[in-house]
C-alpha cells in the first residue's frame, strides 16, 4: 500500500507540473528544461501506473482537477480531510480485491494441500502438532534442542508436494546457519522439536509456510515438505573451562622448612 500511495503522490505531482501550464491541450510546447523534465517524469510515472495496473482504475482528469483545486485552496469537491479517508479506503479496497483475486487464482493449491495433509496423517509414522504441523522422525538425536533465541546449523531440502525441489543446502554441499525465528513459522516449530543429531521429514501447511505470499518458485498457498538434519547449535556452545593449576612447590625449599 505504501508503494502504491507513494506512486500516486508522485503521479499527482507530475500531473500538476504539466497541467499548470497547459490544462486542456495535448499540444504542449516544451519551452525550457523544466518543461522537458516535467514531461519526462510524466512518462515515467505513466509506465509505473501501467505496471501496477492503476491506469485502468484512476481518472487522470479528476486527479488533475483535485490538484488544481487543492493548490487554489477553493472549490473543493471533497473536503481535504474527507479526501484522505476516501483515498485510504480506495487503496485498502484495491489491496483486498487483489488478495481475493489471488486467492481464487491459487485456490487449487489450498485444496491440494489440504487433501495431501489429510491423506498424509493417516500414515502411522506421522505425528501432528496442535498447530497442524506434521512430521516423521527419521533419526532421533541425543543432543540439546534449540530455543527461539538460538541459532542453528543444519542441512535441509525443501520440496513441493509434487516432489519438485525448490531449495537445498544438501545440493549446495554446505549447511546453513540462521536464527530459529528467521524462517517460516512451520520450520521454526519443527527445529525446536529436534535435538542435535536428529533428522526429521516435516510437512508444513500453507498457513504455517508463506500463505498468500509467493517466494521464488513457490506459489501462494503452497504446502511444503522439508527434510531437516540438525548439526549444531552454535549459540549453546560454552567456553571450555581450564582448571586452575596449583603452583608447584620446590622440593628443596619444602625440606628446609620441615627441618626448621
Amino acid at each position: 500500500m505504501k508503494r502504491i500511495t507513494l506512486l500516486c503522490t508522485v503521479f499527482l505531482a507530475g500531473i500538476l507540473s504539466v497541467q499548470a501550464q497547459k490544462q486542456t491541450t495535448n499540444k504542449s510546447v516544451l519551452k525550457n528544461y523544466s518543461d522537458s523534465a516535467s514531461y519526462a517524469i510524466g512518462l515515467d510515472i505513466a509506465n509505473n501506473l501501467i505496471q501496477n495496473n492503476l491506469d485502468s482504475v484512476l481518472a487522470s482528469q479528476h486527479i488533475a482537477q483535485g490538484i488544481i483545486d487543492g493548490m487554489n485552496k477553493n472549490n473543493y469537491k471533497i473536503h481535504p480531510e474527507q479526501a484522505q479517508i476516501v483515498a485510504q479506503g480506495f487503496f485498502m479496497k484495491l489491496q483486498q480485491d487483489k488478495k481475493e483475486q489471488e486467492s481464487k487464482k491459487y485456490s487449487v493449491n489450498i485444496e491440494k494441500g489440504k487433501k495431501f495433509l489429510e491423506d498424509n496423517k493417516k500414515n502411522p509414522s506421522v505425528q501432528v502438532t496442535a498447530s497442524g504441523l506434521q512430521y516423521i522422525v527419521i533419526k532421533e538425536g541425543t543432543g540439546s534442542k534449540p530455543t527461539a533465541n538460538d541459532q542453528v546449523t543444519l542441512h535441509y531440502e525443501g520440496t513441493l508436494i509434487d516432489g519438485k525441489v525448490f531449495d537445498s543446502s544438501i545440493q549446495r554441499g554446505e549447511p546453513a546457519t540462521f536464527g530459529v525465528t528467521q524462517v517460516i513459522p512451520g520450520f521454526s516449530e519443527a527445529i525446536m522439536l529436534m535435538a542435535v543429531g536428529s533428522k526429521y521429514r516435516v510437512f508444513i501447511p500453507q498457513e504455517l509456510a508463506y500463505g498468500e505470499r509467493a517466494a521464488g518458485t513457490i506459489e501462494p498457498y503452497s504446502t511444503l515438505i522439508f527434510d531437516i538434519e540438525i548439526i549444531d547449535i552454535p549459540t549453546q556452545k560454552k567456553e571450555e573451562v581450564v582448571p586452575e593449576q596449583k603452583p608447584q612447590t620446590d622440593a628443596k625449599t619444602s625440606e628446609t622448612k620441615k627441618k626448621k
